[in-house]
This record gives C-alpha cells, sequence and structure tokens, in this order.
C-alpha cells in the first residue's frame, strides 16, 4: 500500500475549480494517459455513488480499463473515489482550499496493489508520486484554459 499527497496553487476562484471537477469530462482530460472516461451511472457525476468507467491507454499498445465511484462529495470543498485499475484497488481524492491567490488544491491517493501486483509494492509510493505530479500538472493545465459555466 502507499499512500501520496501533493498539492498545487491555481489562479482560479474555489468555485470553478470544484465545477470542474465536478464533471466527468474533465477528468478525461487531466487524468493521465486517460484515454476515454464515461459516467456508467445516472443522474450527475458529482454525488455519492456515482460510477464511471475510464480506460487508460500506454503507449497505443497497453490498455487498462479503470472503474471509478464517487465516495465523496462536500460542495466547493472536496471530491473523492474509490476504484479499480486491473489488479490495483485505489481510492483518490481532491481537497479544495481557498487563498488569497486563487485555490490550493490538495490531491491524495491510496494505491492497494492485490495478487501478483504485489511484487510491485516497494515501487508503488514512487508510481503514485509520478501519477501525483502528472494529474496536478496537467489539471492546472487544463483549468488555465477551461471555461467554466
Amino acid at each position: 500500500m502507499a499512500y501520496i499527497e501533493s498539492s498545487v496553487r491555481v489562479p482560479q476562484p474555489l468555485e470553478d475549480v470544484f465545477a470542474f471537477l465536478n464533471a466527468a469530462e474533465g477528468h478525461a482530460r487531466f487524468i493521465p494517459n486517460m484515454a476515454e472516461l464515461r459516467q456508467t451511472s445516472p443522474g450527475a457525476f458529482g454525488q455519492v455513488g456515482a460510477t464511471a468507467q475510464g480506460r487508460l491507454s500506454y503507449f497505443g499498445l497497453m490498455k487498462i480499463r479503470v472503474q471509478y465511484e464517487i465516495i465523496e462529495h462536500e460542495l466547493n470543498r472536496q471530491l473523492a473515489m474509490k476504484g479499480q485499475m486491473g489488479p490495483v484497488l485505489f481510492r483518490d481524492g481532491y481537497v479544495l482550499k481557498k487563498n488569497d491567490n486563487g485555490t490550493q488544491i490538495q490531491f491524495w491517493l491510496d494505491l492497494i496493489p492485490t495478487g501478483w501486483t504485489k511484487l510491485f509494492s516497494p515501487f508503488m509510493g514512487l508510481i503514485g508520486r509520478i501519477h501525483a505530479w502528472e494529474t496536478l500538472r496537467n489539471l492546472k493545465r487544463e483549468l488555465a484554459g477551461a471555461v467554466v459555466e
């Protein structure tokens, strides 16, 4: 198991950042290597119990299905999900805080290898830190170009 936290500041208002995170289509644009993501449950994405399915693509050769379920949702404060990526279970989320210059986004990730992936447990921290850095870098870029309605 590996638990990682990382954060970034963005100039956008907290409400705009949360609105972006609260839409499934936004996640498809900033999650590293996410080739597609679609909501699989009825209703709003940003509600506890909402589900989505995605597909990660690495170099166009390796494709991994990812399942998501929203487990925490607090308007303009936090969004968290649990899921499964092949044999790896995970929980991750975003905690937002307003600051003088915009919004502080804290991303956390808990990777839980199962089965044969337990062999990679010593590397899960490194894999998680890279994923967290890429996620926040991509999110910051997307927010810079996002139009929130």
